[in-house]
């Protein structure tokens, strides 16, 4: 079963280390939603995503941010295969 940043299509060596604990939080609390891959719901995830680090202090990934706007604009879909990130 892939994981969050598997859905996404990101590099994993890529992220900053300074998101390392959002990407940590948001991973299990994905699993914990279920693992949502559609469009729709991952949009739905990663909007709560984004709002939410900043409340406990997280730094998300920009990468986040930019495959939610990906999404809204329809330019990206998971399981695309557009490559990496």
């Amino acid at each position: 079963m892939a994981d969050l940043i598997e859905v996404l299509e990101v590099n994993r060596d890529r992220l900053p280390s300074a998101t390392k604990r959002a990407v940590d939080y948001l991973q299990r609390y994905w699993a914990e939603r279920g693992s949502p891959s559609g469009a729709e719901p991952l949009e739905k995830f990663l909007d709560d995503a984004i709002r939410f680090c900043p409340t406990v202090g997280f730094r998300y990934p920009k990468v986040f941010l930019l495959r939610l706007k990906q999404l809204q604009r329809h330019e990206w879909q998971p399981e695309g295969g557009r490559g990496s990130l």
